[in-house]
């Protein structure tokens, strides 16, 4: 017992403290964030973790390099709908001050789904791959971004639990934290830390997804269950998110990421019935590939170190690089009177 809690102390310890650097640095005006840093690493682990799977799979549709960049666009699709999604869960309160919000840094992993399933689409469709392989795939890599991107929540400050008594809360300090800055109330209040659990459940998944596909099991089983299993404990986990509460005459309502939750659950119902109905191809690695192999052969090459930088640079302006206060991308210039 001792050496698992000093093992387990060695891995967390690293992460509990992210929370007090929310700013990676600053340069002027111009702040890049912790947080965004992190995400931007998670969509580079998860574009080398779907490479390696279609590699594997499918050595003659990535015979060429066309298949490489319809990839990098999938991860696009993910990183725009995640921004277009704030406007949307903002409804009416947009249109009141549609310059303000747009110019904010507000990402959603669920907007991320929808666009993962959307390129997917297209990708299918482009390359010649069944779509549901595809699906298992892509949100397998998916995966592990989303358990990478909430320890970029927790450092960052969003997405945060709300008041608890509980020996294991956490207790933002920075003064430069989301939480602080929008509710400076919660000053040494302990929450709880539900980007924690979200990622822990999220990485536990992402294993479960591996594992999944190790076994050669037909094509959008593993897809199916990740729609679910997640947005099942998306569901559960905002009971204990800052839901209701009036902190400095601010409000926050959760139920309508629940909602979404409650309606990507149900389209993943009828895509699981329709796995089971379909007769859908086996997965197997028809190639298979060591890591090392990977890395050597596919990872270091010109074309794939430029995607990924491609993807590190694009993730981390649209989602860490913030312009003369936390919160904005930009700051608009009014017209001269």
């Amino acid at each position: 017992m001792t050496a698992f809690r000093s093992i387990l102390y060695a891995i967390s310890s690293p992460i509990l403290v992210l929370k007090d650097y929310p700013i990676l640095f600053r340069f002027k005006d111009v702040y890049i964030v912790t947080g965004g840093f992190i995400n931007s690493v998670a969509a580079v682990l998860s574009f080398l973790v779907a490479s390696y799977f279609y590699l594997t799979m499918f050595p003659a549709q990535t015979a060429d390099g066309s298949w490489l960049w319809k990839l990098v666009g999938v991860v696009f699709f993910s990183l725009v709908f995640s921004k277009v999604f704030h406007f949307f869960a903002l409804g009416r309160e947009f249109l009141r001050n549609p310059r303000k919000y747009m110019a904010e840094t507000a990402f959603y992993n669920q907007g991320g789904q929808i666009g993962v399933f959307l390129g997917t689409v297209w990708f299918a469709w482009s390359t010649g791959i069944d779509f549901l392989a595809c699906m298992d795939i892509n949100l397998t890599a998916g995966c592990l971004s989303l358990a990478l991107g909430r320890i970029g929540c927790y450092s960052y400050g969003c997405c945060h639990g709300r008041q608890t008594t509980s020996r294991y809360a956490t207790v933002y300090t920075h003064p430069l934290t989301k939480a602080l800055r929008v509710f400076p109330e919660l000053v040494n209040v302990p929450l709880v830390p539900t980007q924690l659990i979200s990622a822990g459940y999220a990485f536990g998944l992402f294993l479960l997804m591996i594992w999944g596909l190790s076994l050669s099991p037909r094509a959008g089983i593993v897809s199916g269950v990740f729609i679910l299993a997640y947005n099942l404990f998306r569901i559960f986990i905002e009971r204990y998110r800052l839901s209701v509460v009036n902190v400095s005459a601010k409000t926050v309502h959760m139920k309508f990421y629940m909602g979404v939750a409650a309606l990507i659950l149900t389209f993943g119902l009828g895509y699981l019935a329709f796995v089971l109905w379909d007769e859908a191809p086996i997965l197997t690695f028809a190639a298979p590939l060591t890591i090392g192999g990977f890395l050597m052969a596919d990872v270091f090459q010109i074309q794939n170190l430029i995607a990924m930088a491609i993807i590190f640079v694009s993730y981390l302006y649209f989602w860490g690089t913030h312009y003369k206060k936390l919160g904005q991308h930009f700051e608009w210039k009014d017209e001269p009177a």
